[in-house]
Parts: C-alpha cells; sequence; structure tokens
C-alpha cells in the first residue's frame, strides 16, 4: 500500500509540475498613471500608438521600414510593428486575440495544428526561459498590453477589441522595468 501510494504521490506532483509550467503566471499590475504632459514622439500609429518622451530620445537614430526601430544612446533598442492576418498567413484567428493565446499558453481552442505549432513557437521565443521572464499586462482604456520582461530583452504586445484585425509588437533591448514603466507604459493610447 505504501508502494501505491508512493507512486500515486508522485503522478499527482509531476501533474502538479506539469500544469504549473503550462499555467501563464500573468501578473495583473495597475493601469500607470498618465505622464505629465511632454514633448513626444508617436510610433506605431497604424495600430496603437504609443507615445515617447522627447527628451529620452536625445542622440537616437531612428529606421523605418517593416516596422520602426529606434537605437538609443548606450545599449538601448527598440523595435515597432503592426501584426496583420497577411502578415501571418491568414490564421484562423482574431489577430487581437493571438497575444492573449501566446501569453496565457493556451491553446485549446487552436483546431490547425500547423498554426499552434507555430503559436508554440513562438510562446517559447517570447515568454523563455520562464525563469528569466516576468510575465504581465496591463489594461489601459480598452487596450490590453502584455508583457514579457527580462532587463536583456522584453516583448510587449499591445491588443484592443476595436483593432480585430492586427496587435502591435515592442521589442525592447535592454530597458530597465522603470524605463518601461516611464517611457513606454505611460505612453501607451488606450481609447
Amino acid at each position: 500500500m505504501k508502494r501505491f501510494s508512493a507512486t500515486a504521490l508522485a503522478l499527482l506532483l509531476c501533474l502538479s509540475a506539469a500544469a504549473c509550467a503550462s499555467s501563464s503566471n500573468l501578473i495583473k499590475l495597475e493601469t500607470p498613471e498618465p505622464r505629465t504632459e511632454t514633448p513626444v514622439v508617436t510610433i506605431g500609429r497604424a495600430g496603437h500608438p504609443v507615445r515617447l518622451p522627447l527628451e529620452t530620445l536625445a542622440n537616437a537614430s531612428f529606421i523605418g521600414s517593416d516596422g520602426e526601430m529606434i537605437f538609443y544612446a548606450g545599449q538601448k533598442s527598440l523595435f515597432a510593428t503592426v501584426v496583420t492576418p497577411e502578415d501571418w498567413g491568414n490564421p484562423s484567428i482574431q489577430m487581437n486575440q493571438a497575444p492573449g493565446f501566446i501569453f496565457r499558453r493556451d491553446l485549446s481552442s487552436i483546431q490547425d495544428p500547423e498554426f499552434r505549432r507555430e503559436l508554440e513557437g513562438i510562446i517559447r521565443m517570447t515568454l523563455e526561459p520562464a525563469e528569466e521572464k516576468e510575465n504581465s499586462m496591463v489594461t489601459v482604456g480598452d487596450l490590453t498590453a502584455y508583457i514579457a520582461f527580462s532587463p536583456t530583452k522584453t516583448t510587449i504586445m499591445l491588443t484592443s477589441p476595436g483593432k480585430p484585425d492586427l496587435f502591435t509588437q515592442l521589442v525592447l533591448d535592454n530597458f530597465s522595468w522603470q524605463d518601461i514603466e516611464n517611457e513606454i507604459l505611460k505612453g501607451i493610447e488606450g481609447h
């Protein structure tokens, strides 16, 4: 009987560990206080505009092509792009749902196996290694920002119900959490 109990306990622990590994562990953040009026540069106008404080962009270089890239003085950089169905091969979901699937790690409703594998790859690239990432979300008006933070590389996905055909993705290199709060989150336009 003891052997059966030990086996059952081990099985239960394995199932619990698997459930924890697949759960999202998203931290719900408080909506940031609006930034005091300051001169700004707006990026992501085609998707979800983000107003960056002009003072932080001194000596920065801007490049535009399939997105907007900013190389700050020092080691920081930001890449912003808008993802549409055409960019992603016209998946069977509304594009504004993709960040939720990715950050919640819940692909149970995805029927297309190829698209599911693609989302699994994006989950690995965005949210792993899990011990190095803090995953959170914040709501600003009707916009939701999903954040996978690490001091070296952070990914933010912005989505809203009013724009079902797209989401905005920001990839930030070497941004501290304070930089993200002050420069990015306080500049999100959530209406």
